[in-house]
């Protein structure tokens, strides 16, 4: 089937959801909001086909006299569109990836698949041998967060996953019963008269259970044929199978992140890891259960090998093994298995398996006894999968880690320091003199507080506390890195629970995190100063190398976006070089966002433009809020975004280990260091300009982003904002988003790249990996942006900060697209056919939530706190932000 063939199914699917949500508004709201709705689409779509200002007036006028009931049932009927929309484009892209998987073949494999990575590599002349070692050490780790961009509730995901699962049991070509028209009809009623706002802000534990629904939901599906599609590409190309180990690490923050969110405390940081590991214990048990079910062989027919017969004549020994299965020793080999799982759960007495090493060993035993028997395909089959699984996940799931803010932390190790007698005024020593007193301290083991000491600050009690409650220990991640003393500090507090010894490495990796421009430029000294130091020096060669955290976000906020992109390229050029200086390795911990501001955009491409050097065998990336849903909703999306993750990572790991990157041209250099000056300068001068706080404020929604129940971390660092760098990034960017200009993956950049010649720039972007996914990624916000319906914001805002502020804003904006048209010879979007049609496809269906979401923001803000309908504003306010973030795909 062709793509224009699959198009067109999507446009019918797409039509029958469409009918589903007129029926059900019409049931549920009334004729009179039906009519409304579509008058206000008709009129849109009008003013996007051709401008009328005769239709741009009469929106206007019926927008303006939108009652507040009216005003949210139109912001809820485009909001569900989208998320019907949203699933069907899903399924579109799965349908598009049957067909050109179904249509890759070796002489023509499809692009960024494994047959075309394994292909690459043997033509850049790897043997066998040396394919199979680069792939065996490769190791991708994906760290689940939570943060505030996932804006559905887990119950309108329930009704779109039932959805789904209708459309799946439909004829495509169109509905062709009663029944089938009826169980849809009566499943989209269900999500439209399901309300999009939390009653309250979701809790820790709501973030967990939504972010790990994912792991057992399909990634526990992807990992097994991921690894089946690796090996069976080497075959293809080497006409010899491996025996490969998966490349997948999965880790996560959620319940562990306590920068800034008060409400991870340390009973929360154990709650999450019991819930996690209960999560892969349960799966793991029907996993054997199928096996149980299936493994039926009988001792009259199959010999066991020697090995299984001795670990199942143990199991026997601690085990009541059931005597049904007598004859059956596959099938009594799997109740030991289910027996031990169940002991973990307290559910069945006696002894549960010690470690994942433990049960993995298990599962080879019973598959090496199958492909001994010459059933290789039934241990393939049945028992592969959950090893490989096992392998991936352990019996714990994900790894946790712990991250905390540089000042708690300094806090916490001052009280520590003052009790024990060692100093009264540790934090207000000079950052040298801090290194040096904990480096003298950390030389012996002894506890610093006395037995039954009870902490006096809330930084040490948590940080001691979250320490004892840790078992899944992922790292410790210390955010806002400004010296060694910072990650030292963490040493002392490890050492007063025991779990320290000097010369020793700690069980876990201590992770800096360098986020503002000055700390990324400064990384390379404290990286430096760090492995110098005889005490950190000890715990790195322990653990093998340094794992270093790259902030996308607020190097973007604090610096523009391609100075930002510039400091970290930079950055992890210079980390390395000193590491590998002094004989370490460094993996880096990229913490990219979903928004291109924030390093979001395609992962695997963005992994193709890390600097040479950088990548080695193992990385870290984030998985954020909506990426999750995205990425991973549908298995075979999974699948297939992770393939391309590996395959971008595969070509730069080999890259790395064998030396085939040529060096940048000098000329590049120069031409980036100046545009990256320059485009900062103009950054900066923008947002400290008097008066452009101000602005931002009434111009933007971010006051009443701060109200919305989506995540449970607070939008601010601390109390009140009073300036943007009170702000979390992640807000910023998302109210730059509602009123559609997405600066922050802008601006700025014009002005930068003004510093560069056109033939030189073009260059640069043919020929420099980095160059080309930057502007790619500024492409694409300026795509999604629209300065028409910016504009409409302006109502909101004081006629002399517009006056002061929009114009160059607005002018900076058309200079950036020319010069990125300019620079691609090409439109914007010329590398992205599929997203400037969904682009142009929605933008008729977003635009009326805007303009909706301006006459709420004007009426909201001038009503008193104090009356009656100011509750309902609210809420129809909270359901415009959430419609935009629907409509874009992105909330920040």
């Amino acid at each position: 089937m062709s793509e224009d063939q699959l198009f067109e199914q999507l446009k019918r699917e797409v039509g029958v959801l469409g009918r589903a949500l007129g029926k059900a508004i019409r049931t549920l709201s009334g004729e009179r909001i039906f009519q409304l709705e579509e008058q206000v689409r008709e009129l849109t779509k009008s003013l996007r086909q051709g401008y009328s200002p005769e239709a741009r007036q009469q929106l206007l006028e019926i927008v303006r006299g939108l009652s507040l009931s009216e005003a949210e049932n139109v912001i809820r009927a485009f909001s569900t569109y989208f998320h019907l929309v949203n699933l069907a484009e899903e399924r579109h892209r799965v349908r598009v990836n049957r067909e050109r998987e179904k249509n890759s073949a070796l002489e023509a494999p499809r692009g960024e698949s494994f047959l075309a990575l394994v292909g690459a590599l043997k033509q850049r002349g790897l043997s066998y041998e040396q394919t199979v070692d680069l792939l065996s050490r490769l190791r991708l780790h994906l760290t689940f967060t939570a943060h505030p961009t996932e804006t559905r509730r887990r119950t309108q995901r329930h009704h779109i996953n039932e959805i789904e699962k209708l459309l799946d049991s439909l004829n495509l070509d169109g509905l062709t019963t009663a029944a089938d028209s009826s169980a849809l009809d009566a499943r989209v009623a269900l999500l439209w008269g399901t309300s999009e706002l939390r009653k309250s802000r979701p809790s820790v534990e709501d973030e967990v259970k939504g972010g790990l629904f994912y792991v057992t939901y399909t990634l526990w599906k992807a990992v097994p044929r991921l690894v089946d599609g690796l090996e069976r590409a080497v075959e293809a190309h080497y006409g010899r199978r491996p025996n490969l180990s998966p490349p997948l690490v999965f880790r996560s923050w959620i319940g562990g992140d306590r920068d800034g969110n008060p409400n991870v405390l340390p009973a929360v940081t154990s709650w999450a890891q019991t819930y996690a590991r209960e999560t892969a214990l349960r799966r793991f048990v029907e996993d054997v259960d199928a096996l149980i079910r299936d493994l039926s062989l009988s001792d009259e027919r199959v010999t066991i090998s020697h090995e299984l017969r001795l670990a199942l004549e143990d199991h026997a020994k601690r085990l009541a093994l059931p005597e049904r299965f007598q004859g059956e020793p596959y099938r009594q080999f799997g109740m030991g298995l289910r027996y031990k799982l169940r002991a973990l759960l307290g559910e069945q007495p006696g002894p549960g398996y010690s470690s994942t090493g433990e049960f993995v060993g298990d599962l080879g035993k019973a598959e090496r006894s199958l492909e001994q028997l010459g059933l290789g395909e039934i241990a393939r089959a049945c028992l592969r999968p959950i090893r490989l699984n096992a392998e991936a996940f352990g019996l714990d799931l994900v790894s946790l880690d712990l991250r905390e803010e540089s000042r708690a932390l300094t806090e916490a190790a001052a009280e520590l320091l003052k009790i024990g007698g060692v100093h009264e005024q540790y934090a207000a020593l000079p950052p040298q003199q801090r290194e040096a007193l904990l480096t003298q301290e950390l030389a012996t083991a002894r506890p610093l507080a006395p037995v039954g000491y009870r902490p006096q600050s809330k930084s040490l009690q948590t940080a001691l506390e979250a320490l004892r409650q840790w078992r899944a220990r992922g790292a410790h991640v210390v955010s806002m890195t400004h010296y060694p003393s910072d990650l030292l500090e963490v040493m002392l507090l490890v050492r007063e629970v025991g779990l320290y010894r000097p010369g020793r490495a700690l069980p876990f990796d201590v992770v800096p995190l360098f986020e503002t421009l000055g700390d990324l430029q400064s990384a390379p000294e404290v990286v430096a100063r760090l492995l110098d130091n005889p005490v950190f020096r000890a715990h790195v060669q322990g653990r093998g190398g340094l794992e270093v955290m790259i902030g996308y976000s607020d190097s973007n906020k604090d610096a523009g976006f391609l100075a930002a992109n510039w400091a970290l390229y930079l950055a992890q050029e210079a980390v390395t070089r000193v590491a590998r200086e002094r004989g370490v390795t460094v993996y880096y911990f990229h913490g990219r966002g979903t928004s291109t501001a924030r390093g979001g955009g395609t992962a695997g491409r963005a992994i193709a433009s890390l600097p040479p050097g950088t990548v080695g065998s193992r990385m870290r990336l984030t998985e954020q809020g909506e990426a999750l849903a995205d990425r991973y909703a549908h298995p075979e999306l999974a699948y297939r975004n992770l393939e391309q993750m590996l395959y971008h990572m595969a070509l730069a790991s080999a890259r790395d280990l064998y030396g085939q990157a040529a060096p940048l041209k000098p000329e590049w250099l120069e031409a980036m260091e100046r545009a990256a000056e320059r485009s900062t300068q103009a950054y900066r001068e923008l947002l400290g300009r008097p008066g452009f706080f101000e602005f931002y404020e009434q111009l933007t929604p971010i006051r009443e982003i701060g109200a919305l129940n989506i995540a449970s971390r607070p939008v601010y660092r601390s109390g009140r904002v009073r300036e943007i760098k009170d702000l979390r990034a992640i807000p910023w960017v998302m109210s730059w988003t509602q009123v559609r200009l997405l600066l922050p993956g802008w601006y700025g950049l014009a002005e930068g790249l003004q510093e560069i010649p056109l033939a030189l720039r073009q260059e640069m972007f043919e020929q420099w990996p980095f160059f080309a996914t930057t502007l790619d990624s500024a492409a694409i916000a300026l795509a999604k942006a629209d300065l028409g319906i910016a504009r409409e914001y302006l109502r909101l805002v004081k006629p002399d900060l517009a006056e002061r502020f929009f114009p160059d804003i607005a002018r900076s904006f058309e200079q950036t697209k020319a010069i990125l048209e300019e620079t691609f010879q090409n439109t914007l979007l010329f590398k992205h056919p599929v997203l400037a049609r969904q682009t142009e496809l929605r933008n008729p269906y977003v635009d009326p939530i805007s303009l909706v979401q301006v006459e709420l923001l004007e009426r909201y803000r001038r009503t008193p706190p104090e009356a009656p309908e100011r509750t309902g504003l609210e809420r129809a306010l909270m359901l415009s932000l959430l419609g935009i973030a629907a409509g874009l795909r992105n909330a920040g």
